[in-house]
């Protein structure tokens, strides 16, 4: 049997637009036509194979991409390797996405965060400009905020980004889309002083009261103003006010807007206050949701490795070390075979030397070695070999293992994978005598937490679930009592064990950063009955599952 063809491969660039294998022919932009061979096409992606062997097309219309961009992507196609630029990004990129050919999709996804890494407090606007609106453009043409997601989190971490980029691109706001200013509002989240002062600028030079500044005043975060510029605020509602063409509609707005700002921040002020009592009474009904890398792990997932690095450093997402080396594994694997000898380790050592020493992250449990996949196991154990210091030496890293106190709905205590996608769950963790001596704690029972799942429909089906550290007392067993002065939600590290399809005798642990990632649970059945896939394992809803608590 000839063996599979596997791309990208060299299929000689010099075949490309030839008479004698050229069985299709490309209608380019002014006129020009390209040949090129069906066969080679179809290797790379199974739209081509509609195309010729389903609805035996011979012509392809490409007008709709410029001409140096075709031929660059067909190039590519013929030869395995592309050189890109910022004229033939765009075109070539969305030609990836509408004849879904993934491997180059993925070296524009290299070069684009490339381009982005190399951002610094001294990039100059029209470069800024330049990103922005590529990956605007993909967002729109794709349906995928990867590339949005990449920009927008390295914008949020230069400190100068109001003037290089959010100032020059705000000169004419009121003629943007409200999605650009929702952009422009997630970039200015933690200093949204520079927006409001735009605001106000303008409407001082004599500007009309716009709808897209009734938008930005409504949904800017005014509460933080106050705190970081109070004088700012009144000011700006005075300039508002005080416009001549401002409308009786309008005028009702900004007066009702004004007293619920102050409102707001009269109650955010009493919600502070309760946060930094740790009293009973004060703990009642609260949860923590865990922030996790699970539900968000699109803005990493097509990243090279050290544009994923890179964004580990500054990204709010990744908040843990366990985090990291999870969402390592997933990058390791789109390597080629053997991955975990396959790619530089001394220079990643050194970027995890500098995520512990500048993010001050926790070292990893040693019981966090036990129980897991094969897969994952390879490149955990080539990583502590190479650095063993990411292991805690000292008892303050924890693996915790719950009790299930509670499954809405059922009767039993035993907790299924299906009870995670279906049903409200409480699950009790003690914590061992090491992590509680420093309290002094005389209260009867032992210290610990309630972890309080519930599930995430779509479409009425099993999709997701998300979990919350419940410190409502009611709910706790006479047991148990909670220390929230302790526990560290972001250094909290789910991970869950299960029985997977493939012949383990035993439960193993997945890393989770995959299983809420992309499309969550996918269902099929069969005449054996209903198997779960939760890229990339395979499990049986009714086996038993834990979920295991690292800290």
């Amino acid at each position: 049997m000839a063996p599979k063809v596997v791309v990208p491969a060299d299929f000689g660039v010099e075949n490309l637009h030839c008479e004698f294998h050229g069985n299709v022919v490309l209608k380019l932009q002014g006129g020009e036509d390209m040949r090129a061979n069906s066969l080679i096409l179809s290797y790379h992606s199974s739209v081509f194979v509609r195309l010729f062997l389903e609805l035996h097309q011979s012509v392809l219309e490409m007008d709709d991409f410029s001409k140096a961009s075709v031929k660059s992507f067909l190039e590519a196609l013929y030869s395995g390797e592309i050189q890109l630029d910022r004229q033939l990004f765009r075109d070539v990129n969305k030609m990836c996405h509408v004849f879904e050919v993934d491997w180059l999709s993925r070296r524009c996804g290299d070069y684009f965060a490339g381009l982005v890494g190399d951002v610094s407090t001294s990039t100059d606007y029209q470069t800024l400009f330049f990103l922005f609106e590529e990956a605007r453009f993909c967002s729109k043409t794709s349906k995928s905020n990867v590339l949005l997601d990449l920009v927008v989190q390295k914008m949020c971490g230069l400190e100068n980004r109001a003037e290089i980029f959010v100032q020059p691109y705000m000169k004419n706001y009121t003629q943007l889309e409200t999605s650009q200013l929702d952009i422009m509002l997630q970039i200015t989240r933690e200093n949204p002083v520079s927006l409001l002062t735009i605001v106000k600028q303008n409407i001082e030079n004599g500007a009309l009261f716009h709808d897209n500044d009734a938008y930005l005043v409504e949904n800017i975060d005014l509460c933080k103003c106050l705190i970081n510029d109070e004088a700012l605020v009144e000011e700006t509602f005075d300039v508002i006010l005080d416009s001549s063409d401002l409308s009786r509609e309008n005028e009702r707005f900004v007066n009702k807007l004004y007293r619920q700002v102050y409102k707001d921040f009269k109650a955010s002020n009493i919600e502070e206050e309760i946060e930094h009592s740790v009293s009973e009474d004060s703990l009642t009904s609260e949860y923590i949701e865990l922030d996790s890398l699970f539900v968000s792990f699109q803005s990493f997932s097509n990243l090279g490795l050290q544009a994923f690095y890179d964004q580990s450093m500054v990204s709010p997402l990744m908040s843990n070390l366990y985090m990291f080396i999870e969402g390592l594994w997933h990058n390791i694997n789109r390597l080629p075979p053997q991955p975990a000898m396959g790619f530089d380790w001394s220079t990643m050592i050194l970027n995890i030397n500098r995520l512990l020493s500048e993010r001050n992250w926790k070292r990893i449990s040693p019981k966090y070695l036990y129980d897991q996949t094969e897969d994952y196991k390879l490149v955990l154990q080539t990583l502590v070999r190479r650095a063993p210091h990411i292991i805690s030496k000292t008892d303050d890293t924890y693996r915790l293992s719950g009790k299930v106190i509670d499954i809405v709905g059922s009767t039993e205590k035993k907790l299924r994978l299906s009870d995670l996608f279906a049903r409200r769950v409480r699950i009790a963790y003690y914590l061992p005598q090491s992590a509680t001596t420093k309290l002094c704690c005389s209260r009867s029972g032992s210290c610990g937490f309630i972890l309080e799942t519930e599930p995430v429909l779509k479409d009425g089906n099993p999709h997701k679930f998300k979990a919350s550290i419940s410190y409502d007392i009611s709910k706790y067993p006479d047991d148990l009592h909670p220390h929230p002065e302790i526990i560290d939600v972001k250094e909290t590290h789910l991970m869950l064990s299960a029985y997977f399809k493939n012949n383990f005798t035993r439960m193993k642990m997945m890393p989770c950063c995959l299983i809420w990632s992309g499309d969550g649970v996918r269902i099929e059945e069969s005449s054996s009955g209903e198997t779960w896939h939760l890229d990339p394992y395979i499990l049986d809803p009714k086996e038993p599952v834990e979920i295991v608590v690292f800290m």
